[in-house]
């Protein structure tokens, strides 16, 4: 089994490569803007479905369009279904990247680009190594029991309504895994909560405008505010901003006609390893009130005071823990100011053993007596699988097999397609040890790895599919 499957592989490698460069170079970030029953996630989107569809066409499988939603891949037999799901869908670029982020560069033996990670390069190697299983089983004149279904996502980076549309009008798989996280076996994510804080603007304050983030999902790197007064005030406040201590974030203002602009420069991390970044937007709302230019707004003395650049949610009273999981994360992700509103979104990672509403309950102590108004926008509660499970000890099989390593179960606070179905877990690509770089600039997977990884989702596939 193992040799068929490595030579197809060794075979075909290049052939994979290049489908993962092109994969990449579509910008499939969700558009609205161009959005339409041909692609309800944005053209782009709809394009890097359609590309990975006929990717799988290429390996002689039948490819299916799920109404624009989701793309469809099955073989096999008519036992359990066993679903891969991975998705073509992006974050944003971002700035301060080394190589262009849409091109699919390869150098220093990694492929770079957004997506490469998370979750294109997963996606087209499902591809493959489905066909490696496939080869390798008809090598052994092997009939497939069971089945396997690719499934390729649209919307992962923003609210999941792909499979919520695709699963109430095809049904939910019985089991599966996603290769959207880490090795050895992810079965165990946190809940995922967003709030959303809305203040009642400036009014007319000091403070006119100010903006951070692009998704509540990505730790912002850049904010920026405008203060407007007289001349001297503005001067007087950018020397105050200046001498301020000094820290891991870049701080600079500039003074033109009437306006000081400040601007913070953070590190970007994806929101379920918050420490791992610098929250631009958290630094920008602590300058700004260390200068007294929120006195009015509570909503964002609030922000500043009790969150800021802190991300455990310590000071909300919301650091729950638990030791299957580890500790509630907090992601001051989005933030807009003008006139009339100030809005903000707040990323919340909660323990497997810890409900939404012990988050949400606190917040509403926390904010009792103010003027401050929030709504939860989304939440996902926490996912876990016993490891006894069949699938669980079929793909520790393979990845032993692969790596001579034990493949431990572990919980993550990120979010994979694996938690919309309960017997589901994420599977790789990362392998322990390797940097997390998705929603990161300079994203990258590194070329040895994913090849090694593809063998892997092989094995593992040929062992389910005959049962």
């Amino acid at each position: 089994m193992k040799k068929a499957i490595d030579n197809y592989l060794n075979e075909h490698e290049n052939e994979m490569m290049v489908a993962l460069s092109g994969a990449i170079a579509i910008p499939s970030v969700q558009d609205p803007t161009t959005a339409s029953s041909h692609a309800p996630f944005g053209k782009e989107v709809g394009r890097a479905l359609e590309f990975v569809l006929k990717t799988a066409e290429g390996r002689q499988f039948t490819a299916e369009n799920m109404d624009n939603y989701v793309g469809r891949v099955r073989w096999g037999g008519d036992g359990t279904q066993y679903a891969v799901l991975s998705h073509v869908d992006v974050v944003p670029e971002g700035t301060g990247w080394s190589v262009p982020p849409f091109a699919g560069t390869v150098k220093d033996g990694r492929l770079y680009g957004r997506g490469s990670t998370d979750d294109k390069g997963p996606a087209i190697a499902s591809i493959f190594a489905l066909a490696a299983a496939r080869a390798a089983l008809q090598a052994q004149h092997i009939e497939p029991r069971n089945a396997i279904m690719l499934l390729f996502g649209t919307d992962e980076e923003t609210g999941m309504a792909d499979f919520d549309y695709y699963f109430k009008k095809y049904g939910i798989p019985e089991a599966g895994f996603s290769p959207d996280g880490e090795f050895p076996i992810i079965n165990g994510e946190k809940g995922i909560l967003n709030l959303q804080l809305v203040g009642h603007g400036m009014h007319g304050g000091i403070l006119r405008h100010a903006e951070g983030g692009t998704r509540s999902n990505i730790v912002p790197q850049h904010a920026e505010a405008v203060l407007v007064a007289d001349h001297d005030k503005l001067q007087r406040l950018q020397g105050l901003i200046e001498r301020l201590p000094k820290d891991e974030f870049s701080v600079s203002t500039t003074l033109a006609n009437g306006e000081l602009k400040l601007d913070v420069e953070g590190v970007p991390a994806h929101a379920s390893t918050p420490e791992k970044g610098r929250n631009a937007i958290g630094k920008l709302l602590q300058v700004l009130d260390a200068v007294h230019c929120l006195e009015d707004d509570e909503s964002l003395q609030f922000l500043a005071r009790e969150i800021g650049t802190e991300w455990t949610g310590h000071r909300v009273g919301v650091d729950f823990a638990d030791e299957i999981s580890g500790v509630l994360t907090l992601n001051l992700g989005t933030l807009h100011i003008d006139h009339d509103n100030s809005t903000a979104v707040i990323n919340i990672r909660y323990p497997i053993t810890v409900t939404s509403k012990q988050v949400t309950d606190q917040f509403v102590e926390k904010l009792l007596g103010t003027k401050i108004e929030f709504t939860v926008m989304h939440d996902s509660p926490p996912h876990y699988v016993d490891p006894d499970t069949p699938l669980i000890q079929t793909l520790q099989k393979a990845y032993t097999e692969y790596t001579g390593a034990e493949a431990k179960c572990f919980s993550i606070g990120g979010g994979t397609y694996a938690r919309l179905i309960p017997g589901a877990v994420a599977f790789g690509p990362l392998f322990p040890g390797q940097p997390m770089t998705e929603h990161a600039p300079d994203e990258y997977i590194d070329v040895d790895s994913l090849l090694k990884a593809t063998r892997i989702y092989a094995y593992a596939m040929a062992e389910l599919l005959k049962g």
